[in-house]
Formats: C-alpha cells, sequence, structure tokens
C-alpha cells in the first residue's frame, strides 16, 4: 500500500511511526536508515524478506523472518546502519513476502553536510490523538426546510473561527442550517461564503466555532495508498473513528476530482473531515457526482444511478478555496433564485413506484410495466421510457408532466402535462417514452411533476 523511509522511528499504541519522513541520507550526520512497508494482505503466518541494494543494483544486506498478520493491514520495518565506506547514490529496499516481490522503496544516499531543516518536523499522530482533534473540530449539521421541518442530518468541521466546511448536498434545498457544536450548543445560519455543487463542497458562516480548527494537510501531500482517517456516525451524535485508506484517485468529467476511500460510512457521515496520519485535512466525506444525488441512501420513491464502488467517495480539500477575511456572504434564499439548489421531492402517498427502463408493455386488462429496467442508454438505444405506477386511496384530480435536467441544472426536455385522475381501488399508471437523439453524453435528471410539485425522481446516463 506505501513505503516510508527516515532516519529513526519508534513504535507508538501497536504502530511504527516514521519520525522524519525523507528520501535523502546524509553522511557521516545519519546513522541509519528505517524503511517501512504497509501492505494490506491475507492473514496467517508470512515469510518476509528484505535486500539491501546498492546503487549497482547488488543485493549487499540481507534479513528475513516470520510474520503473523491477524489483521489485513500488515507492516514491516529495516535498519540499515550508515557508514562512510558506503557507495553513495540511490539505494533500495526490495521486500518479499512468501517469496513474492511486495514491493521496492529507493532512496539516496550522499556524502555531505546535512542542510538545516527550515521546515517544521511533522509528527505522526495516535489514533486517540486524531480522533480528539477531528471530534473537537466537527459538529452536527441538519437541513431545514421552508417551513422549519428537519430534512437531512449530515456533518461539518471547522477550519477557522466562524467558518463551517461541509458537503453542498447537505444544503441543497435547505431553507436554514441547524448546526450542533461538538459541546453540545446550537445555532442556525442561512449563510454561505462559498460553494461548488458539482464539486459538492460549501463553507457556511456561523456565529461561534468549536474547541479546534482542522489545518490543511500541504497541497500533493497524499497519494493511492496512504492511510488516513474519518469520523462514522453509527448514531446521532455518537462519532466513531474509522481507519480508512486512499483506494484511488480519478478527475470524473465536470464535476472533478475524488478521492475513493475503503469504507462506506453512515449517510450521517457525510461532511465529515478526511484527514491524514498528522491529523491534517485532506478532504471532505461525500463527493457526490450529481447534483441531487446524496452520497449515502437516496429519495423516498427515487430510483439513482447505480454507484458500482464499495466505499466512499471524498471532495479533496485542494478544491475547497480558503475565504478571505470579512468575505460577504449569500443566503441561503439567494442560492435558490440563482437555480442552484435541487429541488425538494414532495412525498405523494399515492404513487406507488417509478422506474426508467428501456420500454414500457401495455397488455389488455393489466397496468403497465417496464421491460428491461436499467439507467444507463448508449446511442444504440432509441428512447428510454418513463413509467409511474399509482394505487390510489383517495380521489384526487390534477396534471402531471416530466422534466429532464441536464448536470448543471438547466431544463432540456419538458413533456406536456397531462391529466391524471386517481380513484380509490383502481391501480393507474403514467408513463413517457424520451428520445434520447436530442441529448448529449452526460447525465441527467429526471423529474415527475405533479402540479409543479416533484413528486418523484431519478436519474440516468447517456454514453456512447
Amino acid at each position: 500500500m506505501r513505503s516510508l523511509s527516515g532516519s529513526h522511528g519508534s513504535q507508538k499504541g501497536g504502530r511504527y511511526i516514521i519520525d522524519d519522513p525523507r528520501s535523502i541520507f546524509y553522511i557521516p550526520a545519519d546513522k541509519k536508515v528505517v524503511v517501512y512497508f504497509e501492505w494490506d494482505g491475507p492473514l496467517g503466518t508470512h515469510h518476509v524478506e528484505g535486500f539491501w541494494k546498492n546503487p549497482e543494483g547488488k543485493a549487499v544486506v540481507f534479513s528475513d523472518f516470520n510474520f503473523e498478520a491477524k489483521q489485513s493491514r500488515m507492516a514491516a520495518f529495516w535498519e540499515l546502519d550508515l557508514t562512510e565506506s558506503m557507495t553513495p547514490g540511490m539505494w533500495a529496499l526490495e521486500a518479499r513476502i512468501d517469496g513474492e516481490s511486495a514491493g521496492t522503496h529507493t532512496f539516496q544516499i550522499t556524502v555531505a553536510p546535512k542542510p538545516a531543516s527550515s521546515e517544521p518536523v511533522r509528527h505522526m499522530l495516535e489514533p486517540a490523538e486524531i480522533y480528539k482533534l477531528a471530534s473537537d473540530a466537527t459538529a452536527t449539521i441538519e437541513k431545514l426546510g421552508p417551513t422549519g421541518v428537519r430534512q437531512s442530518s449530515g456533518s461539518g468541521f471547522f477550519v477557522t473561527e466562524g467558518t463551517l466546511v461541509t458537503a453542498f448536498q447537505l444544503i441543497d434545498g435547505a431553507g436554514k442550517v441547524r448546526v450542533t457544536f461538538p459541546d453540545g450548543h446550537r445555532t442556525e445560519t442561512d449563510q454561505v461564503l462559498a460553494y461548488d455543487r458539482l464539486q459538492d463542497w460549501a463553507i457556511l458562516k456561523v456565529t461561534g466555532s468549536a474547541l479546534s480548527k482542522l489545518v490543511r494537510a500541504p497541497a500533493g501531500s497524499w497519494s493511492v495508498g496512504d492511510r488516513c482517517f474519518t469520523l462514522n456516525t453509527p448514531t446521532e451524535g455518537n462519532r466513531v473513528l474509522i481507519d480508512e485508506s486512499i483506494t484511488g484517485s480519478h478527475t470524473f468529467p465536470v464535476v472533478g476530482d475524488r478521492l475513493n476511500l475503503a469504507n462506506l460510512e453512515a449517510a450521517s457521515a457525510v461532511g465529515s473531515p478526511l484527514v491524514n496520519e498528522y491529523g491534517e485535512l485532506i478532504g471532505i466525506l461525500g463527493g457526490s457526482l450529481f447534483p441531487g444525488i446524496p452520497s449515502r441512501g437516496g429519495f423516498m420513491g427515487t430510483q439513482t444511478v447505480a454507484q458500482l464502488r464499495e466505499g466512499s467517495l471524498a471532495t479533496p480539500i485542494s478544491l475547497v478555496p480558503t475565504p478571505e477575511a470579512g468575505a460577504p456572504a449569500r443566503s441561503l434564499a439567494q442560492l435558490q433564485q440563482a437555480g442552484d439548489f435541487t429541488p425538494s421531492i414532495v412525498e405523494q402517498p399515492e404513487l406507488m413506484y417509478g422506474t426508467i427502463s428501456a420500454a414500457v408493455a401495455h397488455k389488455k386488462g393489466e397496468i403497465a410495466f417496464s421491460k428491461d429496467s436499467k439507467t444507463e442508454f448508449n446511442r444504440q438505444d432509441p428512447r428510454c421510457s418513463v413509467l409511474l405506477v399509482w394505487n390510489p386511496k383517495a380521489k384526487a384530480k390534477g396534471e402531471i408532466k416530466l422534466e429532464i435536467y441536464d448536470i448543471y441544472g438547466h431544463l432540456v426536455i419538458q413533456s406536456k402535462p397531462s391529466a391524471v385522475d386517481l380513484r380509490p381501488g383502481h391501480l393507474l399508471s403514467s408513463s413517457w417514452n424520451l428520445d434520447l437523439s436530442v441529448l448529449k453524453n452526460g447525465t441527467y435528471r429526471v423529474d415527475a411533476l405533479q402540479d409543479s410539485n416533484p413528486i418523484w425522481r431519478a436519474f440516468f446516463k447517456l454514453t456512447d
């Protein structure tokens, strides 16, 4: 998963910590090189070997041992004493597990005075220290609707006094946001200092602050395989530390960079900070790939694009700017007026279900049904079909229509309104056929509206 080197390290809480991570070593100032490897692999006993190779590629020192892995994450370290007779240049330590190559770490040995470091030494923290630092900076965020009713909850964290960072999806469509501080006291805000709905981040202006603030990690200081931590919330108000790892990094069209994480956290953990082993901020848990799709869970009566991943996504903190002191804020109402919010679904108890599919079939005397339900279409598909099935409990009449929006929230297709006459005990269906040839490749939101209120939502993707 990763490898590090330094001139000294120590055992802390069952972990080996490199105290001064670097890849250049100076003779005669440095007395040894420590190389640390971390892997993910099967449990059980493994035979581990280390081959120190000089600049000519020859193995000059060898050591081996047996290791009992009681968890999938395993680690080992080797030490090489430095002497003045050693050949300067690029050295390497090749690690082998059970006879198979398990990674090579390279470092440079030079004969020169060791330069004085102008940067402060970064020290890896114990998990307990990271938990305290992160939990003391993390608040609970509740999205309140126009009438003040709570719609959902998540997390956010402080980076400066009165500045709370969270995922945009947590404020999408909010009338106000209620913030519960780590010490339990509450405040409400509707002020947004900065946001990006496509990158899924927002910075809120709040009155008050937390016990601690999180500091950004140096730019470009994380990579795939790095160990990191976040806070999960198995129950509301109960935060637990999750030992994470970065399993991938990808740049998506339009929405930008995302980090892939190994674990899938609860919906209420969205907006939590992602920090490295130094307790420095590297990302925001969430990273929705389409505005309107929550990272976890879903809407009642909503079908979403299949998310083919086992873990979570996070938005890198490098995408989030630092607001200038005194920067003006915008209200949530202004974001609503600008069209940056996704309208909330209005629950319709008479609606039984809805689907997107390749076609809708009708059999005489029976209710319509979908054929080949799916959410990804290509240019060979002539159309996609939308089907809503009603199971009325009360009499009602109204109009229903379909609206299609692109990833920017622009309306691209709108159907003509059609009448719907609901009668108890009579199943009823409403269906539409969408011509895909008029759309560009991308991801689209489908809203079914009854009397101008969105009552059902789905998403589909169009590719070549």
